[in-house]
C-alpha cells in the first residue's frame, strides 16, 4: 500500500517502509519495524510500537510489505563478472584443469564482448538475488565503464599478472589503467581497487608496488592466497602443478623460492600492512591464522566454489574464533550456480547448524562491507547509512525467527533498494 502525503512547504523526499520484521544485522530483529529514508540515507530504524520520531505525515509516501523482512542488500565481496559468459562450460574439478581451459576460452576473438555483455547480465543476475554491492575482480578492467551503468555498488578491482600477454602486466601498466579508471570512479558508488592476482603470479618487487599504490592511492587492494594445496606446495618447494604452470606461460615467477611463510612475505612487501581483502585462504595453517588474526586482513570464503573444485573443509570457523573477519563471495559463475549470496549462505546454515545464523548473516552483509571498505555506508540498516537494502517474504511455515525463518527458508528476494531507490 502506497500513501501520498501531500504538503504545503514543497515535495518531500522521505519515504517510510513497514515491515513485519526488520534485520538491521547491527542490533536484533525488529518486529513491527519502520524503516525511514530521506534521499537515499536511512534516518530511522524503529519498531512502530516504539513511538517512533518520525510519523506518517512527515513521510512523501509509506509502503507497508505485511509479513515480510527487511535486511541490508547483501555484499558479494569476490566475483569476477566478466566470466558469466562461460557458465556451465566448465566441468568441477581441480582448479588448475579449469583455470587451463578458461584461458583458452578467453583466447578466442570473440571473448572481449562477450566478456563485456557478461558483465551487464552478472550485475542484473546479483541485484535480482538481493546483492547490492560487489567487489568485483576485471583482468582488463573493462567490467569498469560496464558497472558504471548499473544502479548495484560496486569495488572494481583491476588485476595484474606479472608477464601475462597483456596488460596489465607489470606495475607500470597496472599504474596507468588504474589512473585512467579512477576518472571514472563516483564516490561511494563507484570504487577503483588493484588486484595482484597471487604471490605466484606477481614477482614481489610488482607486489611491493601494487601496495605502495594502494597506500598511496587509499585504493582498496584484494588478492587470491593459499587457494589450492599444490599452491602451498609450490611456496615450500618450488615446484609441481604451479610451477609447470608457470614454466608453459613462461611467466616470471617460473624461478623463484619463496624461502620464508607467505604471510611474513606479504607482511614485507606491504600488502599484508594495508588491510587487504584476501580470496580464499583455502589451505592455512594454525601459525598462519595466528599471523592473520594479528594484521587487519579479510578473509572471503566462496562455499559453493569451494564445493566446485573440491577443496578440503574450509577453516572459516577457527578464523572468527581468533577474530579474522571473514566474509563470504560467490567467485564467478564459471564455477558456481548462481550468483546469490543468499544461497550461499543458505549452503552455509544447512552444514554448519552449530554457528550462530546471525554470525552466517553477517558474513553475507556487514563483513562484506567491512573488507570492501564501505562499511561505514552500507552493509547494515543503521542511522547515517545509505538505504541499500532487500525484502524477502517471510515463509509462514518456518521458525518464528525472522533470521531463522530466512536461511531456513527458500523465499527469493523480491524487491531490492540502492540508495533508496528500487532497482528489483
Amino acid at each position: 500500500m502506497i500513501v501520498p502525503a501531500c504538503r504545503l512547504t514543497g515535495i518531500l523526499m522521505m519515504n517510510i517502509y513497514r515491515a513485519r520484521w526488520i534485520i538491521p544485522i547491527e542490533g536484533p530483529p525488529i518486529e513491527h519495524g519502520i524503516l525511514a529514508v530521506d534521499n537515499g540515507q536511512i534516518v530511522q530504524v524503529a519498531s512502530a510500537h516504539e513511538k517512533p520520531g518520525l510519523t506518517d505525515s512527515a513521510a512523501s509516501s509509506i509502503q507497508d510489505f505485511g509479513e515480510s523482512i527487511l535486511l541490508p542488500g547483501f555484499v558479494n565481496a569476490h566475483t569476477h563478472l566478466e566470466l558469466t559468459c562461460y557458465r556451465d562450460q566448465l566441468s568441477p574439478g581441480p582448479l588448475w584443469t579449469w583455470l587451463e581451459q578458461l584461458t583458452a576460452l578467453r583466447f578466442r576473438s570473440e571473448a572481449e564482448p562477450l566478456e563485456r555483455e557478461a558483465v551487464r547480465i552478472g550485475a542484473a543476475e546479483s541485484l535480482a538475488a538481493g546483492v547490492t554491492c560487489v567487489g568485483d575482480i576485471s583482468r582488463t578492467g573493462l567490467s569498469v565503464e560496464v558497472l558504471k551503468k548499473s544502479p548495484i555498488r560496486k569495488v572494481c578491482f583491476l588485476e595484474l599478472i606479472s608477464g601475462a600477454s597483456r596488460p596489465p602486466n607489470d606495475a607500470s601498466t597496472l599504474a596507468t589503467a588504474f589512473e585512467h579508471m579512477a576518472k571514472l570512479a563516483e564516490p561511494e558508488r563507484l570504487v577503483i581497487g588493484v588486484s595482484p592476482h597471487a604471490v605466484y603470479s606477481v614477482v614481489r618487487e610488482e607486489l611491493s608496488a601494487v601496495a605502495t599504490l594502494a597506500k598511496a592511492t587509499r585504493a582498496p587492494l584484494t588478492m587470491h592466497l593459499l587457494e589450492t594445496d599444490e599452491e602451498v606446495a609450490w611456496l615450500a618447494r618450488g615446484e609441481g602443478v604451479v610451477a609447470e604452470v608457470l614454466n608453459r606461460h613462461s611467466l616470471p615467477n617460473a624461478d623463484v623460492v619463496i624461502d620464508t611463510d607467505v604471510l611474513e612475505w606479504l607482511s614485507q612487501t606491504g600488502v599484508l600492512s594495508g588491510s587487504p581483502l584476501l580470496a580464499h585462504v583455502n589451505y592455512v595453517s594454525d601459525r598462519q591464522l595466528d599471523r592473520l588474526a594479528e594484521s587487519r586482513a579479510t578473509v572471503v570464503w566462496c562455499p559453493r566454489a569451494h564445493r566446485f573444485f573440491g577443496h578440503a573443509n574450509h577453516r572459516w570457523r577457527a578464523m572468527l574464533s581468533r577474530r579474522v573477519n571473514v566474509c563470504v563471495g560467490t567467485d564467478s559463475a564459471a564455477s558456481n550456480e548462481s550468483l546469490s549470496i543468499l544461497d550461499e549462505l543458505r549452503l552455509v546454515r544447512r552444514n554448519h547448524p552449530d554457528v550462530p545464523p546471525e554470525v552466517i548473516l553477517e558474513m553475507g552483509t556487514l563483513r562484506g562491507a567491512v573488507g570492501l571498505g564501505l562499511d561505514d555506508i552500507v552493509g547494515s540498516l543503521k542511522l547515517g547509512k545509505r538505504a541499500d537494502f532487500v525484502k524477502v517474504p517471510v515463509n509462514p511455515n518456518g521458525d518464528k525467527d525472522p533470521v531463522l525463518n530466512l536461511l531456513d527458508g527458500e523465499k527469493a528476494v523480491d524487491g531490492v533498494w540502492v540508495d533508496g531507490a528500487a532497482v528489483v
